[in-house]
C-alpha cells in the first residue's frame, strides 16, 4: 500500500504508485499466479513424458538391444508434436492449444499403462507421449510471453520452464530405487496426476492471450493497448533489426546445442558410463537444473542482458566438457565418483544454457505467428537432435568405453564440436542481434512483420 508524504511541502501531486519515471511500483503489479501454476504444472508433465522414453530402457521394459529408440524415438517424434502444437496455437488460441496437447500425454501414458510390455503399443505410447510433452511447451512459452509483464517475464520463462527438470527428477525416481515392474507401472501411474491437475486448473485458471486475441481480431483492442494491458507500464519496446529467417537460425541452432547438451549428460551418459546407477544421473540432472534454474530466474536473469547471459552460458558449457574430456583422457577413468561430480557440474550449464533458449525462442517473433515459428524451432530441434543422438548411441553401444577410448573420444569429439557451434552462433548474436530483456514485445506486431 502507498504511503502519503505528508511532510511540508511534500504534498503529492499524482497518483501515488508512480515513481519519479512513471513506472509503476513493483508491488502494483499482479501476476496471474494460478495460471502461471498451471503453466508449470505443464511444465511438469513435459518433464515427465520427456524421460518416458528413457526410463523404460534403464528399467529394462524393452529389450536392450532397441535401447537406442526409447533414446530417440519419442524425441524425433516431439518435433512432429511440436508443429502441430504451432498450428494450433496459432489458430485456436494459446489455451486450447495448451489443453488439446496435454490431453495427448494422457492418453500415450494410458497406452502403455495399458500394454506395457507389447511392442506396439509402446511404440504408439512413445509417439503419442513425445508429441504430446514437446508439444506442450509450445503453448506454455508462447503464454508465459504473452501474460507476463515484460519486467518479470525472463524470470517466468526462466523458473516456470524448469518444472520440467523437475519432472524428470521425479520419473526416474522408481528407477533409482529399483522397484518391481508391477511397482514401476504403479509409480507412473500415479504421474497422470500431474497433466490432471495441469488440464484441469488450466482450464480454469489461464486466460487467453490478449495480444493475441487483438491480433487475429478476436478482441476489440488495439494490439497496443493490448501489449500495454500486459506490461501495466510503460516499457522500451523491441526493435527487431535482424530478419525473421536469421533470427530463426539462430534460435534453433543454439537450441539443437543445448538439447544435444541435455539428452547426451542426461541420459546416454548415464546409460553408457554408469550400467549399474544409470538412473542417479537423470536425478541428478533434474535437481541440480530445478535448483540453478530457479535461483537463477530469481536472482539475476533480469540483470543481465540476454545476448550476454547466453554468451555466458555456452561458454561455460564448452569449457565443462573440455574438463570432462581431459580427466577420461588423463585418467583413464569411464565412471567412478570424480566423473560423477564432472557430470553433475555439468547440469550448471546445461540448465542455463536451457533458460537462455527458453527466454529468446518466444522473444524473437511477432505475436500472430509466434506460435509457428516457436513451433518451427522446436520440431528442428527435436528431430535433428534426436537423430544425432540416435547415431551416437547406435555407434556408441553400451560398455564401448570400457572397450576402446577411440569410440569415447570420437564421440566426445562430435558433442565438443556441437558445443562449440552454440557458442559461435551466440558471440554471432551477442554482436549482431539485438536485445528483448525486459522490453515489451510490442515492437514486433507494431512493425506488422
Amino acid at each position: 500500500m502507498a504511503v502519503k508524504d505528508t511532510r511540508p511541502g511534500k504534498e503529492s501531486s499524482g497518483p501515488s504508485n508512480v515513481n519519479p519515471k512513471g513506472r509503476q511500483n513493483s508491488g502494483e503489479i499482479k501476476l496471474p499466479w494460478l495460471a502461471i501454476f498451471a503453466l508449470a504444472m505443464g511444465m511438469l508433465v513435459y518433464g515427465v513424458a520427456e524421460s518416458y522414453g528413457p526410463v523404460t530402457a534403464i528399467t529394462n521394459i524393452i529389450p536392450s538391444q532397441f535401447y537406442y529408440l526409447s533414446l530417440s524415438l519419442s524425441f524425433i517424434a516431439a518435433g512432429f508434436g511440436a508443429l502441430l502444437a504451432g498450428f494450433l496455437t496459432d489458430k485456436l488460441g494459446r489455451k486450447p492449444a495448451f489443453l488439446i496437447i496435454g490431453g495427448m500425454v494422457i492418453v500415450g501414458t494410458a497406452v502403455f499403462l495399458v500394454a506395457p510390455t507389447n511392442a506396439a503399443a509402446l511404440i504408439i505410447s512413445f509417439i503419442l507421449v513425445g508429441m504430446g510433452a514437446i508439444g506442450a511447451e509450445t503453448p506454455i512459452i508462447t503464454a508465459i510471453a504473452e501474460l507476463i509483464p515484460a519486467r518479470f517475464r525472463g524470470r517466468l520463462e526462466t523458473i516456470v520452464q524448469n518444472f520440467g527438470n523437475i519432472g524428470v527428477a521425479i520419473v526416474f525416481i522408481p528407477a533409482l530405487i529399483r522397484l518391481s515392474f508391477a511397482q514401476d507401472l504403479t509409480a507412473y501411474a500415479i504421474l497422470l496426476i500431474a497433466p490432471i491437475i495441469a488440464l484441469v486448473v488450466g482450464y480454469w485458471a489461464v486466460s487467453e492471450s490478449r495480444p493475441w486475441e487483438a491480433v487475429t481480431g478476436k478482441a476489440s483492442e488495439d494490439i497496443k493497448q493490448a501489449w500495454k494491458t500486459v506490461d501495466k507500464e510503460e516499457v522500451e519496446a523491441v526493435n527487431p533489426t535482424v530478419g525473421l529467417g536469421r533470427r530463426y537460425f539462430f534460435i534453433t541452432l543454439i537450441g539443437i546445442v543445448q538439447d544435444v547438451a541435455f539428452v547426451w549428460i542426461a541420459y546416454d551418459i548415464g546409460y553408457l558410463y554408469f550400467v549399474n546407477y544409470s538412473a542417479v544421473i537423470p536425478v541428478i540432472g533434474g535437481i541440480m537444473m530445478a535448483v540453478v534454474g530457479i535461483l537463477a530466474g530469481i536472482f539475476f536473469v533480469h540483470r543481465l542482458p540476454r545476448k550476454t547471459f547466453a554468451v555466458l552460458a555456452y561458454g561455460l558449457l564448452v569449457v565443462l566438457w573440455a574438463i570432462l574430456w581431459i580427466y577420461v583422457v588423463s585418467t583413464g577413468n569411464y565412471s567412478g565418483l570424480p566423473l560423477l561430480v564432472i557430470v553433475a557440474i555439468l547440469f550448471i550449464p546445461t540448465e542455463l544454457t536451457w533458460s537462455a533458449r527458453a527466454m529468446l525462442n518466444p522473444e524473437l517473433f511477432p505475436t500472430k505467428t509466434r506460435g509457428r515459428w516457436v513451433s518451427f524451432t522446436r520440431a528442428a530441434v527435436w528431430i535433428i537432435s534426436g537423430i544425432i543422438t540416435l547415431l551416437l548411441s547406435v555407434y556408441y553401444y553400451p560398455g564401448a568405453a570400457t572397450q576402446t577410448s577411440s569410440m569415447f573420444n570420437i564421440s566426445t569429439a562430435i558433442v565438443m564440436a556441437i558445443f562449440l557451434a552454440g557458442l559461435i552462433m551466440s558471440i554471432v548474436w551477442y554482436f549482431k542481434g539485438f536485445e528483448t530483456g525486459r522490453k515489451s514485445l510490442s515492437g514486433f506486431d507494431i512493425k506488422s512483420e
